[in-house]
């Protein structure tokens, strides 16, 4: 999945400084794999759907990696 123009948030901020650290990347494994609530990491949850996903584990990594605001595809989430 690649980000495109469109909506810039920070994917994976999960304590809304304006950057993803890697604790943050841990955080949202934590909630992929079920051992933490959504609500450790709402800013990881990019389709507001209640769940994180690989594809928002991936795109919270760019951000760390690229910085934050980052540029994401609004429509990514659909079917």
């Amino acid at each position: 999945m690649t980000p495109t123009a469109g909506l810039t948030v920070c994917p994976g901020d999960c304590d809304g400084d304006g950057q993803v650290a890697v604790f943050e990347i841990v955080r949202m494994v934590n909630v992929l794999l079920g051992a933490l609530p959504v609500d450790a990491c709402t800013a990881g949850d990019l389709c507001g759907d209640g769940r994180i996903t690989i594809d928002e584990v991936i795109l919270a990594v760019r951000a760390l990696l690229q910085g934050c605001p980052f540029p994401v595809n609004p429509d990514r989430c659909g079917p």
